[in-house]
C-alpha cells in the first residue's frame, strides 16, 4: 500500500498534524499544520487542527475564525468540524448549542468517542450527572487508556455519590496520565472530605512532585497542611507558589493571609500594600488588613472597619468579610442600647444571604434578633438550622443552647 509523506495511506490518509495532536505533540502538530496550511490556505484539516490547538490555548476568537475558514472551504459539515465547533460552545458555556451538535454527532453511525465525552462534559454543565454518567461511560468504554475520560467519569460519580467507582477511575486516570494535576486535586478533595487529611496531603506532595509548578496543587497543599495544624508547612507551600506566579493577585493574598496566622503582621501588610499600589486589591487582601488592625494593641477599629467594608464591596459572594464587620461592630456596641445593633443585623443578613447554609451568620442572626426583642424571628431561624443533618455537633450544640435560652 503506498505511503504518502505526511505518514498517511491512500485508504486512510490521516495527516501526520492530526495523529501529533492525538498523541499529545501539540507544538509538534502546531508546526506541521502551519507549514500545510501556509502552502494550502485552503486546506481545511490543517486549519481544523489549527482551531483545535487555539481551543486548547484559550484563543477562542481565532478558532472562531479558523472554523469559518474551514466552512468557506465546503468542509463545514464534515464530523471534525462539528466537533470542534461543538467544543468552541462548550468553552463558551453555550451549552444549548454544544448539547445540540454533540447529540445529533452521537445519533450517527459510529460516533466518534470525543462526541460521547463531549455530551458527558456538557450533561455535567447542565446538572444532569444521571445522563452525563451515561455518556462518560461508554467514552471509557470505547477509549479506556484515555485517562482525561477516566478523571470526567469520576467526577460525575462522585456527583452520584458513588465514591468508590470515583476513587477506583481517578486510580486509573493517574496511572495513565501521572502529570494531570486536577486529577490529584479531585482526588485530594475528595479524601479530605473524608476527613483522610494525611492521605490528601500524602497524595498533593506526590502531584507536587510531578508537577511542581502547578499553582492548583500548591495552593491545596497549603490548605490541607493548614486544616492539619502545620501552619509552616502550609506558608512554605504558599511561598512557593509565589515564586511560580510572582505577580499573581490570588497567591499574594493567600500568602498574606498565612502571615496573619503565623502573626507576622508587619510582611502581611507589605504583601497587601504590594497589590494596593499595582490597583490589584482584593477582597482577601483588605481582609487581611482588617485582620492585621483587629489584632493590634490596642485595635484599631476604624482602619479594621474601613478595610472590612471595602473586603465587602471586593467580595460581593464572600459571606466572611461581612460576618467579620459585624462582629466587630457588635464588640462596639456591647453595653449600648439595642438599636445600636441594627447596622450589624444588616451585615449579618448580608452574609447570610450569601451563604445561607454556614451556621455562624445564622447564630450571630439569632442573638442580634433576641437582643432587639424579635425572640419568635431567633427562634425560627434556629429550628430551621437544627434541621441541618450536617450541621457540626459544636454548631449544633450552641444552636440548642440558644434555643433553650429563649425559651
Amino acid at each position: 500500500m503506498p505511503i504518502h509523506r505526511w505518514g498517511a495511506s491512500v485508504l486512510n490518509p490521516v495527516p501526520r498534524y492530526e495523529a501529533l495532536f492525538k498523541a499529545g505533540d501539540l507544538e509538534g502538530a502546531r508546526r506541521e499544520a502551519t507549514q500545510v496550511h501556509e502552502r494550502n490556505a485552503r486546506d481545511w484539516r490543517a486549519m481544523l487542527t489549527l482551531a483545535r490547538l487555539a481551543l486548547v490555548d484559550g484563543e477562542e476568537a481565532l478558532a472562531e475564525s479558523l472554523l469559518l475558514g474551514v466552512t468557506r472551504a465546503g468542509a463545514g459539515e464534515q464530523r471534525e468540524s462539528r466537533l470542534v465547533g461543538a467544543a468552541l460552545h462548550t468553552r463558551r458555556g453555550e451549552w444549548n448549542q454544544a448539547l445540540e451538535l454533540y447529540r445529533a454527532l452521537v445519533a450517527e453511525p459510529s460516533p466518534p468517542t470525543e462526541a460521547f465525552f463531549g455530551l458527558g462534559y456538557v450533561r455535567v454543565e447542565q446538572g444532569d450527572a444521571a445522563a452525563a454518567h451515561a455518556a462518560l461511560a461508554h467514552a471509557v468504554s470505547l477509549e479506556p487508556r484515555v485517562a482525561l475520560h477516566h478523571f470526567q467519569l469520576a467526577r460525575v460519580l462522585f456527583l452520584l455519590d458513588r465514591l468508590e467507582e470515583a476513587f477506583a477511575h481517578l486510580e486509573l486516570s493517574l496511572h495513565l496520565d501521572p502529570w494531570h494535576a486536577p486529577s490529584y486535586l479531585v482526588f485530594a478533595r475528595a479524601l479530605e472530605a473524608g476527613g483522610e487529611l494525611e492521605a490528601a496531603e500524602d497524595l498533593l506532595r506526590q502531584g507536587q512532585k510531578a508537577v511542581p509548578d502547578d499553582v492548583g496543587l500548591l495552593k491545596a497543599l497549603a490548605d490541607v497542611r493548614l486544616a492539619r495544624g502545620n501552619v509552616r508547612g502550609a506558608v512554605s507551600a504558599a511561598e512557593a507558589r509565589v515564586r511560580v506566579e510572582p505577580e499573581g493577585v490570588a497567591a499574594l493574598g493567600h500568602l498574606a493571609r498565612l502571615r496573619v496566622t503565623e502573626r507576622r503582621f508587619l510582611e502581611a501588610l507589605e504583601l497587601c500594600h504590594q497589590l494596593e499600589a499595582r490597583g490589584m486589591s482584593t477582597g482577601l487582601s483588605r481582609s487581611v488588613e482588617a485582620l492585621v488592625f483587629e489584632a493590634r494593641e490596642p485595635p484599631d477599629v476604624e482602619r479594621a472597619l474601613a478595610a472590612w467594608r471595602e473586603a465587602v464591596r471586593l467580595s460581593p459572594d464572600d459571606w466572611m468579610p461581612p460576618w467579620r464587620q459585624a462582629l466587630l461592630l457588635l464588640r462596639q456596641v456591647e453595653d449600648g442600647p439595642p438599636e445600636a445593633v441594627l447596622p450589624a443585623r444588616e451585615l449579618l443578613a448580608e452574609a447570610h444571604h450569601r451563604a445561607p447554609q454556614r451556621p455562624e451568620p445564622v447564630l450571630a442572626l439569632a442573638r442580634v434578633e433576641a437582643r432587639l426583642g424579635a425572640r419568635e424571628s431567633a427562634r425560627e431561624r434556629l429550628v430551621v438550622l437544627l434541621r441541618h443533618p450536617s450541621l457540626e455537633d459544636d454548631w449544633r450544640a450552641q444552636a440548642e443552647a440558644l434555643l433553650t435560652e429563649l425559651g
